[in-house]
């Protein structure tokens, strides 16, 4: 099978119960050494991270999964990359927005869609620098602090698009490139708990079969707003 020019492999990964079917490049690796490509992504300012799943997807799932209940309100999904969260987070029940700023991982996003059956609420390009218009009750984003220049992006686009009353649950898994992100919460007038998370390692390519992960989750709030999450702040 050919997704957007791509030979794909499938991974099976335990979330929460429930086993989800997902859908990557079969040489995850490649978009990093085309140099054509990696012209355009420093051009465009990322990095084509969203060719493997991470076990900060599977931490994110089954936080949200477990603490938050299924409602009508769509929750927003950030730098979904293959569709883990998303597509977890649908298969429990929800109703996820899945968003990414490469085309192409939504074109993955939607074949894992279609092999498990399931009806995203939508699939969209979004580029953290351009946060839309719309306020959402939940956002979540995994292993989107990644690169020093996005902690700002990421705390303002919540600080824009948060409801009032409303959470936002990122994933980590324990990046240095992520301990100034508090600090780029409290710049864009928001606040947090930290706790931490743990997940094993996703069985495929060059991954490493039977090593837990251990992850921080934050639950980013507004200031004024009661924190719902037990977590003491850290």
């Amino acid at each position: 099978m050919l997704i957007a020019g791509h030979e794909t492999q499938e991974y099976t990964i335990p979330v929460a119960g429930r086993t989800l079917r997902l859908l990557g490049p079969k040489w995850p690796h490649a978009l990093h050494n085309d140099p054509r490509r990696r012209a355009f992504y420093d051009q465009a300012g990322y990095r084509p991270y969203w060719t493997l799943p991470c076990p900060a997807a599977v931490m994110l799932a089954e936080h949200v999964i477990q603490h938050v209940p299924p409602s009508p309100q769509p929750i927003l999904e950030l730098g979904a990359g293959l569709g883990l969260v998303g597509l977890a987070l649908t298969l429990a029940g929800h109703r996820a927005i899945v968003t990414d700023c490469d085309e192409e991982s939504l074109e993955f996003v939607r074949a894992s869609a279609h092999l498990n059956f399931l009806e995203l609420h939508t699939v969209r390009h979004l580029d953290w620098r351009q946060p839309p218009p719309e306020h959402y009750a939940t956002i979540v984003g995994a292993e989107i602090l990644y690169a020093p220049e996005a902690l700002a992006p990421v705390a303002q686009l919540l600080a824009t698009c948060l409801a009032p009353a409303g959470s936002a649950y990122v994933s980590d898994a324990n990046r240095r490139t992520a301990e100034p992100f508090p600090a780029a919460l409290r710049a864009a007038g928001l606040d947090f708990h930290k706790s931490t998370a743990r997940a094993p390692a996703i069985p495929g390519f060059d991954s490493i079969d039977g090593r837990v992960f251990d992850g921080t989750i934050y639950h980013v709030f507004r200031p004024h707003d009661p924190a719902s999450s037990p977590e003491p702040r850290q």
